[in-house]
Order: C-alpha cells, then structure tokens, then sequence
C-alpha cells in the first residue's frame, strides 16, 4: 500500500519542493499551506507522517503537533519539522509539542529521506 505523506508549509516554492522530493520516492503527497488548513485536510484523508514548517500563518508547526498529539486518530503520527530556526530553544520547543524530528533548513534531500524512512 502506497504510504501517504502530508507536507505543511505556507511558501508555495517549499511545498512544492518538498513535495516533489519525496513523490519521488513513491510516496503520495497531500499538502497544506498552514496548520489549521492542514487538520481540515487530516480529519477526512489520513496520512502516515507529517512535513511540516514551523513559521506559517494562522497556526504554526508547533500548534499544529500540539494539536496532532491532542487527538485520539493522530497522536501517533511521525512529524518532522522542516525550519530555518536553529536555535536549541526552538529544537526544545518542537520537541515539546510532540514533533518526532526536529531538522533545521538547509536539509538535503538525503537526509529528508533518511528520516521519512526510518519512520515511517
């Protein structure tokens, strides 16, 4: 069965990105350009991990997991968060709201496909 990854991210040119990194993997994407956007799309279409940015308007990455984390059908879904912000508090922060894995910009491609892999 075709495993299906959701990529969150407001900037049009990242989400696509992302996207096409990992479509090309053989996984199915469904995107969101932000958290809330991101749960509507959950709620009727589940997914088996999360790429989400931290920054976006609306609700960011970190209400998101939060949020994700809070519900029976998602607390177990794998996020990784993809962000420029690098800092230990904000690594600390991420893991505080329930993200699995915490990866700051730039990412390879690689490495991007290393962590789906090894968690999913």
């Amino acid at each position: 069965m075709e495993k299906k990854i959701m990529v969150v991210d407001d900037c049009d040119t990242t989400r696509k990105l992302l996207s096409y990194i990992i479509r090309e993997r053989g996984y199915k994407i469904i995107s969101a350009t932000n958290g809330i956007e991101a749960l509507e799309v959950i709620a009727a279409n589940p997914v088996d991990l999360i790429v989400t940015d931290l920054n976006m308007p609306q609700m960011d990455g970190y209400e998101l997991s939060k949020s994700l984390r809070g519900q029976d059908l998602t607390k177990e879904i794998p996020i990784i968060m993809v962000t420029t912000e690098a800092g230990d508090a904000d690594r600390k922060a991420g893991l505080e709201a329930g993200v699995t894995t915490y990866l700051s910009k730039p990412i390879s491609p690689q490495r991007l496909l290393y962590e789906i892999e090894k968690l999913i």
